[in-house]
């Protein structure tokens, strides 16, 4: 199988009762976990990435440096929930119950000029090269030759 290739059946734990079960650092990439009872769970450095969580209870789950990229996770409880330092990027929490859970700080955005910034900037740039800024520093080399005589 190619590296880049997921393997064709994938974790089926779909609701089961699983509460207060030790994950932690186990891959379970892409894993189907909807409507699981994970109470109480310890997913520390678990990987969940595009995993499907929907409808899953998770209240006191510990999902602390776990990595839950694209994991689908609309209409979980998940109350008291620790994501502290979780990769929660492309989550989906749609309908989430999140009451008192521990969030990780959201990512910033990268700084992208708004386009009317991008057009100003232009404009300017227009401007300066139309009036001559830039070229001799908007001064004429004969006058500036005549003055210091």
């Amino acid at each position: 199988m190619a590296k880049d290739q997921r393997p064709s059946e994938r974790i089926n734990w779909k609701g089961a009762d699983m509460r207060g079960v030790n994950l932690a650092g186990v891959n379970l990439e892409g894993a189907d976990l909807r409507a699981t009872d994970l109470r109480g769970t310890n997913f520390t450095g678990t990987n969940l990435r595009y995993a499907d969580l929907r409808g899953a209870s998770v209240q006191g789950a510990n999902f602390q440096n776990a990595n839950l990229y694209g994991a689908r996770m609309q209409g979980i409880e998940a109350a008291q929930a620790d994501f502290r330092g979780a990769d929660m990027r492309q989550a989906n929490l749609g309908g989430a119950y999140l009451e008192g859970a521990m969030m990780p700080p959201p990512v910033a955005a990268p700084a992208h000029p708004w386009p009317s910034q991008v057009a100003k900037a232009n404009r300017d740039k227009q401007r300066e090269h139309s009036n001559g800024v830039g070229r001799d520093n908007g001064h004429d080399a004969g006058h500036e030759h005549e003055a210091s005589m």
